[in-house]
C-alpha cells in the first residue's frame, strides 16, 4: 500500500477520470438523461393521478363536532347540541379546510344554531375567508334547532394546504360556566362552482410533482433499476390518489409530510453514499449496468445516516403545526455537532486531495466518518440513559407493588384485573420474576428503582463486552464502531425508563448464543429457561433448538426450568405457581390495537380499531387471522433455520437472530421496548457482511429498518390525536422496520443457501415420501462462507 500524496493539480485527466468513476453511482443526482426523463414522467403522472382523486373529493364536508385541532381552533370542547356533535365558538374561531380548486369560486355552507337561552340576544357572526371579509349575519333561533348559512368565496390562491374560515361572534356566559359562548357550529361544506374538471390548488400541484419526483429519486438513489423506481413512484401516487378520493380530509392535509419523508430518505442515502460510495458489482456486464454494492464494513454508516433523518422529520412536523412531538434538545445539539464535524471532514477531503482521492483515500474518509458517527451514537445513548433515569418507571411499580402485596400476606396477582384487561397496570409475569423483588419490597421504592436502572446499565455494558469477546473483535475496529452505532437504540433505554427486564433477557439470550457457538448446549438451554421465566415468549427459541437438532439444549431447558422454578417455589410457595398456571396464564392471551403494540396481530387490529385503545381486542375472526399469519412467519423462520451451518459461523447467528425477531413480531402483544432483543439480529448482520460486498438496495433496506426500530417510541411522531387513515398507518412504523429486518434476514440466508427439500426431509425422522420415492436423509453440509 503506497503512500498517499495530495494532488498537485497537474493530473487533470486523472482527476477527471476519478471524478467520473466516483460520480457514476450517483448518476441520477447529476442528471443522466434517462433518469431525468423518467423522473419528470413520474412527477407528471403523480400530478395527473392526484388531480383525478382531487376531482372526486368534492364537495367537502367537515363535521366540526368530531374534528380535532388540525381543522378547528378557537372553539370550545365538543358536545352534543340539538342532537348533533357540535362546538360553541369563542369570540374568534377558525375552521381550516383543504384549499379549493385553482381559479374556482366555492360556496361555503355552515350549519349553525343559536343554542342561546331566551334572555340572550342572537349571536352576531362576522365571516372571513383567508382574511377577506365575506359578510356578517345573525344566528337566529328556529324550531328545528339548526339553520344553513351560505357565502360565496371568490377564487384566491396561497401556498398553504388550508383555506381558513374565521368566525368572530358576540359571546355570553352561563352561570357557573366561565366559557365564552358565541354560536354553535355543527358542519361546514365547501362546494366548487365549476362545470368542468377541477384543477388542484397550486399547493397540491407542487407537492404532487414533488411526490412523483422524489418517489422516483429515492429508489434510484437506493440502487434500484429505473423501471422498478418508476413503478414504485406510480404505486405511491396511485395509493395517495385513491386516499384523496375516498378520504380527502384524512389525506389532503398531509401530502407534504409524505413528500418530506421521501426527501429525507434521499438526503440520508445520498449522505451515506458520499461518505461510503458504492461501486458496481463484479460481473460480465458493463460497469455502468452492473448493480451497485457497498462494502459490508460501511454498512453502519448507512444505518447511522438514516437514523439522523428521523429527528429532522420531527422538526418538519413542528413546522407543519404539530407541537407535541420533537427531538430532545441534547439530540439536536449532538446532531448539529455531528453535522459540523462531517462538514469539516468534507473540507479536509477537498483541501487534502484538491479533487477526489483514490480508493484507499475514500476508505480512509469513510473510517473517519464512521468514527464520528460512533461518537455521536455514544453521546446520544448517554443522553437517552440520563433521560431514562428521570422517568416514572410504571412497569417497575407494578412488579414492586405486586411483590410487596405478597410479602404482606396477600397475592402477587389481582385476578379480577387480569381477567378484565391484562394489558393494563396489572402483575401477570411468572412468580420467579416477582421473587427477585422480594428482598427489597420493604425498602424505599424510589431508591430501589434507581439501583434497578444502574443494574440495567451494567447489563447493557456486559452485553456489549460479551458481544466483543464472543466474536473476538478488536476495540479499535470498524466492527466495534458499528456495534457502538447499533447501541444508539431507543428500546434499550426505554426498558430502563419503564423498569422492565428486557436488558437482562438480552444478556441471557446473548450468552445462550455464545454457549451454542461453544457447543455447550445444556448451558444454552438453561439460559433460555431463565429468559422464559422473565417473559414467556423466549420459549420460541425451542423451535430453533429443534430445527438445529440441539437435543441437549432441550434437556438443558428442562433442567433449567426445574431448578429455577424449584428455587421460586421454595421462596414464593406453590400456591402462587398454581394460580399463575391455572388462572393467570389462561387469561393473558389476545391482542390489542394500542399504539405501543407493534406485532402482526396489532397491525391487523388497527385496521378496524383505534390505536388509542388499550383494551383487549374482541374481534375473534381478525384475532385468529393475526395468529395465523404469525404462525406462518414462525414456520418460515424454522425453515430458514434448517440448512446446516457451523456453530461458529455468522450464518448460524443469523438463523438464531430470526427468533428474537419472531418473539417481538409474531406474538399477539409486544411493546416497543421488547425490541431491545433486536440487537441480536442487527449485530449478526453487521458481522456477517464484514469483508463482503453487499447489494446497495439490501443495505438501504437494512439501514431503513434500523432507523425505524432504533429511533423513538410511541410518542415520537404521534401526539395522541388520531387524524385518520394516515395516523393509523403511520403509528405502525416500527412494525414496518421489523418486516424489513425480517426480509433482509431471509434474503441474506437464502443468498447463503436456500433451504432444500432434502433439508426438510432430513428434519423429519425417517424422511419424507414424495410419490414412491423417499427423499434422502441429512444433506452433506456445504463449506461455510463465514
Amino acid at each position: 500500500m503506497g503512500q498517499l500524496k495530495p494532488d498537485d493539480g497537474r493530473g487533470t485527466k486523472d482527476t477527471a477520470r476519478r471524478l467520473g468513476a466516483a460520480l457514476r453511482p450517483l448518476s441520477f443526482a447529476i442528471g443522466r438523461s434517462r433518469d431525468v426523463t423518467l423522473a419528470l414522467a413520474a412527477a407528471l403522472l403523480a400530478v395527473l393521478l392526484l388531480a383525478v382523486g382531487f376531482n372526486r373529493a368534492w364537495p367537502l364536508t367537515l363535521d366540526v363536532g368530531t374534528q380535532d385541532d388540525r381543522f378547528v381552533a378557537g372553539f370550545n370542547a365538543p358536545q352534543v347540541l340539538d342532537g348533533h356533535p357540535a362546538r360553541w365558538t369563542t369570540e374568534a374561531a377558525t375552521i381550516a379546510l383543504p384549499r379549493p380548486p385553482l381559479g374556482t369560486s366555492v360556496l361555503a355552507e355552515l350549519r349553525m344554531s343559536s343554542g342561546r337561552p331566551a334572555d340572550q340576544p342572537d349571536a352576531h357572526v362576522t365571516l372571513d375567508a383567508d382574511g377577506a371579509p365575506l359578510g356578517s349575519f345573525d344566528v337566529v333561533r328556529i324550531v328545528d334547532g339548526t339553520r344553513r348559512y351560505r357565502a360565496l368565496i371568490a377564487p384566491s390562491e396561497r401556498l398553504s394546504w388550508a383555506l381558513r374560515l374565521d368566525l368572530q361572534s358576540t359571546t355570553f356566559s352561563l352561570p357557573n360556566d366561565t366559557r365564552l359562548l358565541g354560536a354553535v357550529v355543527d358542519q361546514v361544506t365547501l362546494t366548487p362552482l365549476a362545470s368542468g374538471p377541477l384543477v388542484p390548488s397550486l399547493w397540491l400541484l407542487l407537492w404532487s410533482a414533488a411526490l412523483g419526483l422524489l418517489g422516483y429519486a429515492l429508489p434510484r438513489i437506493a440502487g434500484l433499476r429505473p423501471a422498478v423506481a418508476l413503478a414504485l413512484a406510480l404505486a405511491l401516487a396511485l395509493a395517495l390518489a385513491a386516499g384523496v378520493a375516498a378520504r380527502p380530509l384524512e389525506v389532503l392535509p398531509f401530502v407534504q409530510r409524505i413528500a418530506a419523508l421521501l426527501a429525507l430518505g434521499c438526503l440520508g442515502v445520498g449522505l451515506a453514499r458520499l461518505l461510503a460510495p458504492p461501486a458496481p458489482e463484479r460481473g460480465d456486464e458493463m460497469p455502468a449496468r452492473r448493480p451497485l454494492a457497498i462494502r459490508g464494513d460501511d454498512l453502519p454508516i448507512y444505518m447511522a445516516a438514516l437514523w439522523w433523518m428521523a429527528p429532522l422529520f420531527q422538526l418538519f412536523q413542528n413546522l407543519d403545526g404539530v407541537e407535541r412531538v420533537g427531538p430532545g434538545i441534547p439530540t439536536m445539539w449532538i446532531g448539529a455537532a455531528l453535522a459540523l464535524a462531517l462538514l469539516a471532514l468534507g473540507g479536509w477531503y477537498a483541501l487534502r486531495w484538491r479533487g477526489l482521492p483514490g480508493a484507499e483515500g475514500r476508505r480512509r474518509v469513510g473510517r473517519v466518518a464512521l468514527a464520528l458517527l460512533a461518537l455521536a451514537a455514544v453521546a446520544n445513548l448517554a443522553y437517552m440513559i440520563w433521560f431514562a433515569f428521570g422517568r416514572q418507571g410504571p412497569d417497575f411499580w407494578i412488579l414492586f407493588k405486586g411483590a410487596r402485596d405478597w410479602a404482606r400476606g396477600g397475592s402477587l396477582y389481582d385476578l379480577e384485573a387480569v381477567r378484565t384487561n391484562h394489558f393494563g397496570k396489572v402483575f401477570k409475569v411468572p412468580p420467579f420474576y416477582g421473587m427477585l423483588f422480594v428482598p427489597w419490597v420493604f425498602q424505599d421504592g424510589e431508591r430501589i428503582l434507581f439501583f434497578h436502572r444502574v443494574l440495567n446499565c451494567i447489563l447493557l455494558a456486559a452485553t456489549a463486552i460479551v458481544w466483543v469477546r464472543m466474536w473476538g473483535l478488536r476495540v479499535a475496529s470498524a466492527a466495534t464502531a458499528g456495534m457502538l452505532v447499533l447501541l444508539n437504540f431507543r428500546p434499550l433505554t426505554d426498558t430502563m425508563a419503564f423498569g422492565q427486564i428486557d436488558l437482562a433477557l438480552l444478556l441471557a439470550l446473548t450468552l445462550a448464543l455464545w454457549a451454542l457457538r461453544a457447543e455447550r448446549d445444556i448451558l444454552a438451554g438453561a439460559l433460555i429457561a431463565l429468559g422464559t421465566l422473565f417473559k414467556i415468549y423466549p420459549v420460541l427459541l425451542l423451535a430453533f433448538l429443534v430445527a438445529k437438532r440441539r437435543w441437549r439444549g432441550l434437556a438443558g431447558f428442562a433442567l433449567g426450568m426445574l431448578l429455577l422454578n424449584g428455587v421460586a417455589v421454595a421462596v414464593i410457595g406453590w400456591e402462587m405457581h398454581r394460580v399463575y398456571l391455572t388462572e393467570v396464564l389462561p387469561s393473558i392471551g389476545g391482542t390489542t390495537s394500542w399504539v405501543e403494540n407493534q406485532t402482526i396481530s396489532a397491525f391487523i387490529t388497527r385496521l378496524v380499531d383505534s390505536p388509542a385503545q388499550s383494551e383487549i381486542f374482541r374481534n375473534r375472526a381478525l384475532a385468529l387471522l393475526g395468529l395465523g399469519i404469525s404462525a406462518l412467519a414462525g414456520l418460515l423462520g424454522c425453515v430458514l433455520a434448517l440448512p446446516p451451518a457451523p456453530a461458529r459461523a455468522t450464518r448460524f447467528a443469523l438463523q438464531y437472530g430470526q427468533f428474537p425477531l419472531l418473539m417481538v413480531l409474531a406474538v399477539p402483544a409486544a411493546w416497543m421496548h421488547y425490541e431491545t432483543l433486536l440487537f441480536l439480529p442487527f449485530g449478526a448482520l453487521l458481522l456477517h457482511e464484514r469483508g463482503r460486498m453487499l447489494p446497495l438496495p439490501r443495505a438501504c433496506a437494512l439501514a431503513l429498518s434500523y432507523a425505524l426500530i432504533a429511533y423513538g417510541n410511541q410518542w415520537s411522531f404521534y401526539d395522541g390525536v388520531v387524524m385518520g387513515v394516515l395516523t393509523v398507518v403511520g403509528v405502525s412504523y416500527k412494525f414496518y422496520g421489523m418486516l424489513l429486518l425480517g426480509g433482509v434476514l431471509a434474503a441474506t440466508l437464502l443468498a447463503e443457501r436456500a433451504p432444500s427439500w432434502a433439508d426438510i426431509a432430513a428434519f423429519v425422522p425417517g424422511g419424507l415420501r414424495w410419490g414412491r420415492a423417499a427423499l434422502p436423509g441429512p444433506a452433506r453440509p456445504r463449506a461455510p462462507r463465514s
